[in-house]
């Protein structure tokens, strides 16, 4: 069995990459930085939350990229890979990041969505409401974050 294409790797570690572009992109600016961090793993949980709330299958057919990845999650709605990728670039833009790095951060949630889809771990539906969600979420931390620091100026920011 040959290894998969760079493409699909990308695509599969999509989610901490994007995490830890954003990571960096937020050092210096503390209070982001934290509010991303912790952002992220309720991020996660609400995930879970929704996945178990809709209790909507996998496609068919499913291919898997790593050995162990069946037994990882049942439910595929909303798609987690989608829904944190997208809460990373989505906080990122909504706290003011550089433009040509979330341009790339888009292609590398786009190469994460294909390659959801190409292994049947996801359908559209699953990808593109796990974006919205992760999208709408981030959005509500990042103006929850700027209307608390604007209003407690005595706040390092």
């Amino acid at each position: 069995m040959s290894p998969p294409p760079l493409i699909d790797i990308i695509g599969y570690y999509g989610p901490v990459i994007l995490f830890a572009i954003t990571f960096h992109s937020l050092i210096g600016r503390t209070p982001y930085l934290i509010v991303f961090t912790f952002g992220s793993i309720i991020n996660i949980f609400f995930n879970k939350v929704l996945k178990s709330t809709f209790r909507e299958p996998r496609p068919n057919n499913q291919r898997f990229f790593i050995h162990n990845e069946k037994s990882v999650e049942e439910y595929g709605f909303p798609s987690g890979h989608a829904q944190t990728s997208f809460f990373a670039v989505a906080y990122l833009f909504f706290v003011g990041g550089y433009q040509p790095i979330l341009l790339f951060m888009t292609l590398l949630c786009g190469i994460t969505l294909y390659q959801r889809w190409k292994y049947r771990r996801h359908d559209i539906k699953q990808l593109v409401f796990g974006s919205v969600f992760g999208i709408l979420f981030a959005y509500g931390v990042a103006y929850t974050t700027q209307y608390y620091l604007h209003h407690n100026t005595h706040l390092y920011i």
